[in-house]
């Protein structure tokens, strides 16, 4: 079963086969030999939690099976769009906190640079002075561009070669806490995406409305398995109210954020061609 690209919103991920869908760090990997890959933006199998625990706003990264949005992804489709915010089972969010293939970095670590919205920031990685990273930088770039030292090393060497400096973008230690604090919840979620070759990745998604990429095996519906004469469900997103139909100008609004400098006039095009402007 080979990869391939399935353009659509975050929910598309149904169209995949459970265990396929690829990871930030996977698609770094194979970006090295793969230069389509470095032409477009995707959507991640990562997941993104934060919480506060013992006094520290910590950041979790998740493998797919751990990935509450995508194990829940028409409840977190709806919140994300329509309230910004992923509010988890906290128990479930905690199990996924504990899990071995779970990176958990401390925020405050991270020194952010904060952005004008003050909800996230980022910090930098340059690949030619890794060694510059403090620990906690460390532990996050290389869970996102490794995800071992050898891959990340190799990808550190690619980025390098094509002159890139690379930005992370992750939810303030401030907005974690009083988002918490205001909703009553142990845990928020966000999804995440990767730029194209700028190289930027967000841990901070909640416009999963956007047509990106979903990179992975596309479930193929079996001969004889599919229903006769009957009518399928209308897609999830049909059937959110009327709030989370949105004007081009204000999905440019939300996306602004989210993109790259280098990348925004082609986003903007790809947008306007989208909604037939």
């Amino acid at each position: 079963m080979a990869l391939e690209n399935v353009t659509g919103n975050l929910l598309a991920y149904n169209e995949l086969e459970p265990g396929t869908f690829q990871h930030v760090d996977q698609l770094t990997i194979e970006r090295r030999t793969n230069h389509e890959l470095r032409n477009q933006g995707f959507y991640t199998a990562d997941g993104e939690l934060y919480t506060v625990q013992k006094r520290k706003q910590l950041w979790v990264i998740t493998r797919e099976p751990q990935n509450l949005v995508l194990e829940n992804i028409e409840e977190a489709y709806r919140q994300l769009t329509g309230q910004g915010n992923y509010f988890p089972d906290a128990d479930a969010a905690q199990t996924s906190l504990e899990h071995e293939d779970s990176v958990v970095v401390n925020l405050e670590g991270l020194k952010l640079v904060k952005h004008n919205n003050h909800q996230y920031g980022h910090f930098v990685v340059d690949p030619k002075a890794v060694k510059k990273l403090n620990p906690e930088q460390r532990k996050a770039a290389k869970r996102v561009y490794g995800p071992d030292e050898e891959n990340f090393g190799l990808n550190m060497e690619m980025f390098a070669k094509a002159g890139k400096t690379l930005y992370v973008f992750v939810l303030m230690p401030d907005y974690v806490q009083g988002t918490l604090r205001s909703n009553d919840k142990k845990f928020v979620g966000r999804a995440s995406w990767l730029d194209n070759f700028s190289d930027y990745f967000y841990a901070i998604d909640r416009v999963v409305s956007l047509h990106l990429t979903l990179r992975g095996v596309r479930h193929v519906i079996a001969e004889g398995d599919a229903p006769e004469n009957e009518v399928p469900p209308a897609p999830q997103e049909m059937k959110q109210d009327q709030s989370v139909v949105v004007t081009l100008e204000r999905m440019l609004e939300l996306s602004r954020p989210h993109v790259s400098d280098s990348s925004w006039p082609t986003w903007k095009e790809t947008l306007r061609k989208e909604y037939k402007q």
